[in-house]
């Protein structure tokens, strides 16, 4: 399958996002370990990179990762999962609160779904 990145680069993306955007964890340099390819992936058009970030010492009830989900067409990250399975956006600044139909508009509707 032909892919617009590599696991390396999608590696290199996370971790540019891990560090600017604080992101809790660890994301080990070993690619079999830290980096997953999907062909589909809820809430992202095309294939996908997920690059996992261990919480070591975990004190947190859910899981014991974060994880960024890359879009493998945009060499972007879309979102964070928390330990929790909850969709995160650091990357986007949010101003004031929004109405229920500007958040459909910029994350979607769940029940499409």
């Amino acid at each position: 399958m032909k892919t617009n990145i590599t696991a390396n680069e999608a590696l290199k993306v996370a971790q540019k996002y891990h560090a600017r955007y604080k992101i809790p964890g660890i994301i080990s340099d070993d690619i079999n370990n830290s980096v997953h390819f999907y062909e589909s992936f809820f809430y992202v058009k095309g294939l996908v990179w997920v690059v996992l970030s261990d919480l070591k010492d975990n004190c947190y009830e859910g899981s014991d990762e974060f994880t960024i989900v890359i879009s493998d067409e945009k060499s972007e990250v879309e979102f964070v999962l928390d330990n929790n399975g909850i969709s995160q956006y650091p990357h986007i600044h949010i101003e004031s609160e929004m109405t229920d139909e500007e958040f459909e508009e910029i994350f979607g509707n769940d029940e499409k779904n």
